[in-house]
């Protein structure tokens, strides 16, 4: 099979879903958004893959300049091409369904989740194929500070405290989620050297817990990252 992946910036690839792929067989064709582009011909393409990033939704051509094309991919193959996204990602795909997105916020404060927390998924969620092999209590790396509200006819998958909206399916296999299991240790590194000043600001994080967090984690997060990648290619191909 040959995935489409939609990377945002250099420190947010694939990470561990590249060796999900091989591991299955899978081809991806990496665009690389951050330098000029031509958007691929989606029905070259068995499925998409959207990586997260630090833009928001929200924010206009100049934070995000591939924001208008990304999104009119997605519109236009709805219904046509299986979709899954993390982080931004997920919140390009609600957005994409008629969702709002915005910062998350709990009493006007700004409300992040940074580190490796827990989702809890619902039943339906218990239930989805996306899931199979799961625990109902999923450890997750989460890295945002943004929500989105729930769209129009999507079955809602999985929650936290901090955010109630983690996780969605639309349709039979259209995925979208806050949270993330694809980064490897050296990716959480990438983002503690450069997102230094998002992360501290309105947050609190021990960056030398966190990054011992994610050698210690990695073993979980790699059998996670396959498991839900063999779900996903099984929705895609059964």
């Amino acid at each position: 099979m040959k995935f489409l992946v939609f990377q945002h910036v250099p420190h947010e690839p694939p990470g561990m879903l590249t060796d999900a792929a091989k591991g299955r067989g899978v081809d991806f064709t990496i665009v690389e958004l951050w330098k000029p582009y031509v958007m691929a011909a989606a029905d070259e393409f068995d499925a998409l893959v959207i990586m997260g990033s630090p833009m928001g939704v929200y924010e206009g051509k100049e934070q995000y300049p591939s924001k208008d094309d990304e999104l009119a991919f997605i519109r236009e193959n709805l219904g046509k091409l299986p979709m899954i996204g993390f982080c931004l990602g997920g919140q390009l795909l609600a957005h994409a369904l008629g969702a709002r997105v915005y910062p998350n916020l709990t009493d006007g404060k700004r409300q992040k989740e940074v580190g490796y927390h827990t989702v809890e998924l619902t039943p339906e969620g218990a239930a989805d194929p996306l899931f199979k092999g799961f625990p109902s209590t999923v450890k997750v790396l989460q890295w945002h500070g943004d929500a989105f509200d729930l769209p129009e006819g999507t079955t809602l998958l999985a929650s936290s405290a901090a955010c109630q909206n983690q996780a969605f399916r639309h349709g039979t296999n259209v995925y979208g989620m806050l949270f993330h299991n694809e980064f490897t240790p050296e990716m959480i590194d990438a983002e503690l050297s450069l997102d230094k000043e998002w992360i501290q600001k309105d947050y609190s994080v021990d960056e030398r817990t966190l990054r011992d967090e994610a050698r210690a984690n990695a073993p979980l997060m790699r059998e996670q990252c396959n498991r839900l990648f063999g779900n996903f290619c099984d929705i895609v191909a059964p």
